[in-house]
């Protein structure tokens, strides 16, 4: 699994870089959300996420 440095996602590839925002992807990131409905969901709103995905806590 890796993590996107800009974005936070996480991802299960050995692609370089995020398909969402492009950014550069990381295999050291520790935590870990998963969003279902980020609209409803207020741990997204204090992660500061607004899709529906898994995301990482803190990203090196």
């Amino acid at each position: 699994m890796r993590a996107c440095k800009n974005c936070r996602f996480i991802i299960h590839t050995n692609d370089k870089t995020c398909p969402k925002c492009g950014g550069e992807l990381s295999e050291k990131f520790s935590g870990m959300v998963i969003v279902l409905d980020p609209e409803k969901s207020e741990v997204a709103k204090v992660v500061g996420v607004n899709a529906t995905g898994s995301y990482a806590i803190k990203v090196k």
